[in-house]
């Protein structure tokens, strides 16, 4: 049977001709390419709008009228409850509002060591003295 490469995001989700997410109930609307590197190019192309999108090539079979035949279907965008973002439990969300630290506006760059208070300087006596 032909087969075609369609693209998922990291929630499960397809990309569809128009640009969206969707969760792939409807076949007709999806991208898709019957060459890998056809749809590997549209992947990098969608990476390098949105760097955070974590997506993948996935193969399937073409029904008789040349669209993709979904096994797995992804969570519906219209129900924001079934992305994986929406699972967070409310009781343990406001354990965490107290724990979090207030953003002061200043971020300290990782490669940056926190300077350190400058020690008393030496009296000249005691410097020669050490130098003996």
């Amino acid at each position: 049977m032909a087969t075609t490469f369609v693209i998922r995001n990291q929630e499960g989700q397809y990309h569809t001709k128009k640009g969206e997410w969707v969760s792939g109930k409807e076949s007709a609307g999806l991208y898709h390419k019957p060459h890998h590197d056809e749809a590997l190019n549209q992947l990098i192309e969608l990476n390098a709008k949105d760097i955070y999108l974590r997506g993948t090539v996935a193969e399937l079979e073409v029904c008789e009228k040349r669209r993709p035949v979904v096994v797995e279907y992804g969570p519906d965008p219209e129900q924001p409850e079934l992305l994986v973002e929406g699972d967070v439990d409310e009781s343990s969300s406001d354990v965490n509002k107290e724990e979090k630290e207030e953003f002061t506006g200043f971020i300290r760059p990782l490669n940056v060591e926190p300077r350190m208070p400058k020690k008393a300087a030496l009296e000249p006596s005691s410097v020669a003295d050490n130098a003996e």
